[in-house]
This record gives structure tokens, sequence and C-alpha cells, in this order.
């Protein structure tokens, strides 16, 4: 198992060997010993570190994949968050699903988020799926945005402007559109949050 891969992830998702001993229940002992080479962790305790890291046992072990990772060749692991809230996409651990792999140029520009109900099913975004946003407080129209409405809940819609009428459309004729001004977005009430770029649909 691959300590470097392990230290690379610890820089990806900002945190630190204590925390992940904290909420796994490993020991600290445990990632001293394997830093040193004294000893490698054993099955069980590997797992809840690719789970807990969104990875899977060949990526901690070192495998081509996870080297091209590292070396930014390759694709990069993403947070998927569960919901929005305070006007940005903020994760916490209250809100973080998880991590999935992307092709993007900085991780810090990008947000997964998990799609409820079927307002866009006719597009594939189906219920559980996983969106691809790229952070942005601007839309052209006909983007799919993720769209802060009401100051605390997020939806995933196509955005149509009409001079000063905004109309966040669904892809599913049995829903309605929601429709704002641009009055609600210079005031805060409402606010763009990215522009999906790709659609992952969970088997």
């Amino acid at each position: 198992m691959s300590y470097r891969i392990f230290e690379e992830l610890l820089r990806a998702h900002d945190t630190t060997v204590y925390r992940i001993a904290k909420e796994t229940k490993i020991s600290a002992s445990t990632f001293t010993d394997w830093k040193h080479g004294r000893s490698v962790p054993k099955a069980d305790k590997m797992r809840k570190i690719a789970d807990y890291f969104g990875v899977s046992i060949d990526y901690l072990l070192g495998s081509e994949e996870a080297e091209d990772c590292v070396r930014g060749r390759g694709k990069t692991m993403i947070p998927i968050i569960g919901e929005i809230r305070a006007g940005s996409p903020i994760i916490t651990n209250e809100t973080l699903l998880g991590y999935e792999p992307a092709e993007v140029d900085d991780i810090d520009e990008y947000f997964f988020l998990q799609v409820c109900g079927d307002s866009m099913k006719n597009i594939g975004m189906v219920d559980g799926s996983l969106v691809l946003f790229r952070k942005q407080q601007y839309a052209e129209d006909g983007d799919v945005v993720a769209c802060l409405v009401g100051g605390d809940s997020a939806t995933v819609k196509r955005f149509r402007r009409s001079r000063k009428n905004i109309y966040l459309l669904p892809e599913n004729e049995d829903y309605s559109p929601i429709k704002l001004t641009t009055d609600d977005f210079e005031s805060g009430e409402a606010r763009i949050l990215g522009i999906a770029r790709e659609i992952k649909i969970k088997l």
C-alpha cells in the first residue's frame, strides 16, 4: 500500500492523519508505522481508508490509475455534495457524500451534486445521478445550472432569460418552470452556483 498515494489524498482533500484516525477509529500509531515502513494497514483498515476517501483499494495500492492521478495526468477526486446552503457549495461533514473521479484541471473549481427527483430526466439527470458542476456565478441562455433559490435550497434547471425575467426550466413536462427576476439575483435571494459539465449515473 502506497503511503505516498495516501499523502497525496490528504493534500487533495485538505485533511490530516489525526482527523482520519479519529473518524475511522484507526489508531494514529498505525499511520506512523506505515509511514516509516514498519508495517502496512490490514485489509479491514485499508477498506476504511479507501471508503473515507471514496477511492478503490487498488488506488491506495498504487495502481497505474493512482500514479497517473498523483502526477496530474489522470482523473482527480471531486467532492460530492448532498445539499448546498449559505450561498455557495461549502463542503462540510453534513453535506459531503464522498468523492468521484473527474478529468478537470483545478479540483477547487468543481463539485458534484447528487440529484434528487426527476425534474431533469429528459436530459438524463435521473434521481440519484451525479452532476459535475464548474463553480460559476453567471450563466448563458440554455446552460444547465445549479441555482440557489430562497437562500437555502439548490435546484438544477435550464437557465433562460427574457429581459428582466429569469426562468429555471425543468426537462420534464410534469414540472412547471420557476420564474425569477434579475432583482432576485441582485438581492441574493437567488444565486447561480455552477454550470453543469457532466452527468454520471450510478447503476
